[in-house]
């Protein structure tokens, strides 16, 4: 596809420093950025898949938020990650007692899956294809 970029799941935390720490060293994700350029200008960004997860600071004031952006926190959203070895992975984050919201399973549409709960709330699914 032409113009095709690089795609990125972005969002606002009040959480920032543990919402780091959760994605670098309980789930290992690849930390490929990070910046920090004063209080209200905060942010990493994580390889997930073939796409980015990028991390941003909450502002601390109205008066410096970007209009065009949303600050709330996210709801009703989640982000699916395939990978090649969800028994391993599932094992691995059980026992660093990961918060699951969906234990493993075998979906009836072929994936094998489970779901954690983020320090922010988001629902991260994980699965690996069957077939």
């Amino acid at each position: 596809m032409k113009n095709q970029g690089q795609f990125r799941f972005t969002f606002f935390t009040n959480k920032y420093v543990e919402t780091l720490e959760f994605y670098k060293d309980k789930l290992g994700f690849n930390l490929e950025h990070i910046w920090d350029r004063n209080q209200n200008d905060k942010g990493a960004l994580f390889q997930a898949g073939n796409g980015l997860i990028e991390v941003m600071k909450f502002p601390n004031t109205h008066e410096i938020q970007i209009s065009g952006l949303d600050y709330r926190t996210p709801q009703g959203v989640f982000m699916c990650i395939q990978v090649w070895n969800i028994d391993e992975l599932y094992d691995k984050y059980k026992s660093i007692n990961i918060p699951f919201k969906q234990e493993i399973t075998n979906q009836s549409w072929g994936h094998r899956s489970f779901s954690i709960t983020e320090p922010n709330g988001l629902i991260l699914f994980f699965f690996q294809e069957q077939f």
